[in-house]
């Protein structure tokens, strides 16, 4: 039995109450999703495992309807994914056209997704009518767009003619309506060869969004892309359950314009009408006035609103705050070295707050550079840098505290990163003496409570795709020997 009810509204359409007291970390549901395919817009790729294949003349094609596969499916005897259609192609004679460069978007492709929701509405009518339709397709908001005179010629136009859907059953308004529930409700997943497809599970689309959800999802897509939903933190009898569509550690303003252009609406959850975003300070820029205050959004949900500094009332337009931003994450997007990174931090301190998303995305980058780079592998790190691995670290949990709070998957990645650098630099103070045993062995079970943290949420990911699970498994394991050891000594 589902752990909550569907009700609605005119805020939130449908949206999931909890029918009892939900503890953090607690089993939700399971779903199989409706349908998984290509990404729009994407690169050319097999349609049975999605990896990357040749779109021009030189490709591998699937000899019973010529569109693309890879080498090693295009030797199935059967196909899963492929199955059905490949059957509408061959009737058709719709054959795939080849793209003049390989490296080009391969529009084809865009069909293929909702084709295959339309032919699994065929076969599994029920399902269709109970979870699907009721899905919100946004069509008021979709059908002036340019996308909808685009998806009008790729999508509709050729399913209808090409490959005579019609002759199905099947009309330019249901095709549009197939079209909008995936664009505002499908959630990305990564495959088994390391590359994205796109899935639709409606019961996940029940549950509201907000840019601080309290429930976590996993794909395994060695599990026939099966998803499972679980509380990150205790919720309470009544409260709704939150998803997120969106970045969880972007900017107001990326999050809003987003969802406004990818999922058609306008999120006003706390965080979001909140213009220092729950005290974090995570949008709010340096005052270059009076030099000690923050300049914020005077209105979060009004792109175009100005930016006052909450010390001396100095006003500045959206638009210089956006063209800064844009500038600064140009910089950024061309980092090529951890020794830029630090000198970036550095240098922005006066331009925006030390938990501004962009300092936090260099902080992330850092802490994935430190220690899997040349130069600077965990066993070659000073003392010195480890302490700076562990103090950006704690800097990035004191934010996801606040966005990803509880059991989550960004939280689990950064309390991994941690754990190491702990137990050398316990040791490391140890063998020189700047550290009793005693101290030394607290450090090594801190270290170890952060690592079974970081392993508990971890587990609930597919091992086949989140590899980082194997190497908590033999860090644990390894930590587990040396607590052991030096309590024996």
């Amino acid at each position: 039995m589902l752990p909550f009810t569907i009700e609605k509204n005119s805020q939130f359409g449908r949206f999931a109450v909890a029918t009892h007291n939900i503890e953090a970390g607690s089993f939700l549901f399971d779903e199989i999703p409706f349908a998984i395919g290509p990404n729009i817009r994407t690169y050319c790729c097999c349609l049975e495992c999605y990896c990357p294949v040749d779109g021009t003349a030189s490709g591998t094609r699937c000899e019973n309807c010529s569109w693309p596969l890879c080498n090693e499916c295009s030797k199935l005897s059967e196909f899963s994914a492929h199955k059905r259609e490949c059957e509408i192609f061959r009737e058709a004679k719709c054959k795939f056209f080849n793209l003049p460069d390989a490296n080009a978007t391969c529009m084809q492709l865009d069909c293929i997704t909702p084709l295959r929701v339309l032919l699994e509405r065929e076969i599994n009518m029920e399902r269709w009518k109970n979870e699907v339709e009721p899905m919100e397709d946004h069509r008021e908001k979709r059908i002036n767009s340019n996308a909808w005179k685009e998806d009008q010629q790729n999508i509709v136009g050729y399913l209808l003619g090409p490959c005579k859907l019609g002759q199905r059953g099947i009309t330019a308004e249901l095709i549009h309506k197939v079209i909008g529930v995936l664009e505002v409700n499908a959630f990305e997943a990564k495959t088994l060869k390391g590359t994205f497809v796109r899935c639709l599970y409606p019961r996940l689309a029940i549950l509201s969004h907000s840019c601080t959800p309290n429930t976590t999802h996993a794909i395994h897509p060695s599990d026939n892309y099966s998803l499972k939903v679980r509380a990150t933190v205790a919720i309470e009898k009544g409260s709704q359950l939150f998803s997120c569509y969106t970045y969880t550690q972007k900017g107001t303003l990326d999050r809003q314009q987003h969802l406004m252009e990818g999922k058609y609406f306008q999120c006003h959850c706390e965080r979001c009408l909140d213009p220092t975003e729950l005290g974090t300070h995570f949008s709010s820029m340096k005052c270059s006035s009076c030099l000690f205050g923050d300049v914020l959004s005077s209105n979060p949900l009004d792109s175009d609103a100005n930016w006052i500094c909450n010390k001396c009332s100095q006003e500045n337009s959206a638009e210089s705050i956006k063209e800064m931003l844009k500038a600064l994450q140009g910089e950024i997007d061309n980092a090529n070295s951890i020794e830029f990174l630090e000198n970036s931090l550095e240098e922005y301190e006066h331009l925006l707050n030390p938990n501004h998303y962009i300092m936090t995305s260099m902080k992330n980058s850092l802490i994935d550079a430190y220690g899997h780079i040349n130069g600077y592998m965990l066993h070659e790190m000073p003392d010195i840098l480890l302490k700076r691995k562990i103090e950006l670290c704690d800097e990035l949990l004191a934010i996801l505290d606040v966005f990803e709070r509880g059991m989550t998957r960004a939280r689990a990645m950064i309390l991994y990163e941690l754990h190491t650098p702990i137990v050398l630099y316990a040791k490391s103070q140890f063998e020189i003496g700047n550290s009793t045993k005693l101290k030394y062995l607290k450090q090594l079970e801190n270290a170890r409570e952060i690592l079974n943290e970081s392993r508990e949420i971890l587990e609930w990911e597919d091992e086949n795709v989140c590899m980082i699970i194997w190497g908590a498994r033999k860090s644990q394991e390894n930590l587990e020997k040396l607590i052991a050891s030096l309590k024996c000594e």
